[in-house]
């Protein structure tokens, strides 16, 4: 490795919020393709994860949640994936939370929101729609699908898309 690269990994806080049969996601859009992933980002220096999840959550959907059990690690490191063109300094680990809405409960509504570069709605998908939903990382529409969690620990996913 090169001494004049600051290799850095980001650690971020992801929550998959079940409520009514659908799953909160956020919506992005690019010239090209229109994708989703879970709500969250990145955790910021001094900054417990569950913090950065209600913060991050917050930000991207205006939902307050509250974390629950860690359930899915994944690794990602961009120059092993198709995205490699524009992610190939990205080296990411994600922990994924169950998490549930605090407040009203009863408002979950798709929200026009651009909180990051090319986010343009927090969306609620139902759970039968997601095995044909472009959702990242993929390996999660099944298991989010099935409500396939861990019982006691959460699952190391590794490196994948």
């Amino acid at each position: 490795m090169s001494e004049n690269h600051h290799n850095n990994i980001r650690v971020s806080a992801k929550a998959i919020i079940i409520h009514n049969e659908k799953v909160l996601l956020i919506k992005y859009r690019s010239e090209s393709d229109e994708w989703f992933t879970l709500p969250g980002g990145g955790q910021l220096f001094g900054e417990p994860l569950t913090q950065t999840l209600i913060r991050e959550c917050r930000e991207e959907s205006r939902y307050v949640v509250k974390p629950g059990e860690l359930v899915f690690i994944r690794e990602y490191i961009g120059k092993n994936h198709e995205f490699t063109d524009f992610d190939s300094e990205v080296h990411q680990l994600e922990m994924m939370f169950l998490a549930t809405l605090l407040g009203n409960e009863n408002d979950v509504t798709h929200l026009d929101i651009h909180a990051d570069r090319h986010q343009i709605a927090a969306q609620w998908v139902n759970l039968v729609d997601l095995e044909h939903t472009p959702l990242f990382p993929a390996a999660l529409r099944s298991l989010i699908k099935n409500k396939k969690f861990p019982p006691s620990s959460p699952v190391y996913l590794g490196d994948v898309n």
